[in-house]
């Protein structure tokens, strides 16, 4: 079913953020939300391939669950754990304590009170060789894809060329790369739903 396959996708991105580079990640997230599943399922397996990005027996599960080729899929490697992340995470960006956060401050406009949102949080990633990435963490009970896409076109809009948005189910196993971010992060606002992650 389509919108189950939409869901294992939106899944399985969630999974390999801070595994996959940000360029890809968003791209297949934007194409995810705009309805073109068919691409994503061509698209991500190469990525993996080439990227050399294992997966867990759950992780292969849900590849083929979208629909990948499985001649594609049963290439990618496999792995018994999700290797560990490379990042750290703060609360704020270093000297925007002073100056303020105008993104911030737009996303909290547009998700305060919305049906379907919990909390809505942000996190700064730093790696040794990259410059400081927001991530934006957000609680969502629908629509999960489509919000995701949503945020990242506004992001975008705003000068983030490499959106990192992740929009969290309530029944989502937090991967370590995001019990990092959320435990970093610095709430922006609460929608309308009744969920608090971390």
């Amino acid at each position: 079913m389509q919108d189950d396959a939409e869901l294992n996708a939106h899944d399985l991105l969630l999974r390999l953020a801070g595994r996959l580079p940000d360029d890809q990640l968003w791209r297949l997230r934007d194409w995810l939300a705009s309805g073109a599943l068919p691409v994503l399922r061509r698209v991500l397996p190469r990525a993996l391939l080439r990227d050399r990005i294992g997966l867990t027996a759950e992780e292969h599960d849900l590849l083929r669950a979208i629909g990948a080729d499985p001649g594609l899929t049963s290439s990618v490697l496999g792995v018994l754990t999700v290797p560990p992340h490379r990042y750290t995470f703060t609360p704020e960006l270093p000297g925007q304590e002073t100056s303020g956060d105008p993104v911030g401050v737009v996303l909290g406009a547009t998700l305060h009170g919305r049906i379907g949102v919990g909390d809505v949080r942000c996190s700064w990633r730093k790696a040794h060789t990259e410059a400081p990435r927001r991530i934006v963490l957000v609680g969502a009970t629908v629509d999960r894809h489509r919000l995701t896409g949503e945020l990242q076109r506004m992001l975008r809009a705003l000068g983030e060329h490499e959106p990192c948005v992740e929009v969290l189910p309530r029944e989502f196993e937090l991967t370590a790369y995001h019990l990092a971010a959320l435990d970093m992060s610095e709430l922006l606002c609460l929608g309308a739903a009744e969920l608090v992650n971390g």
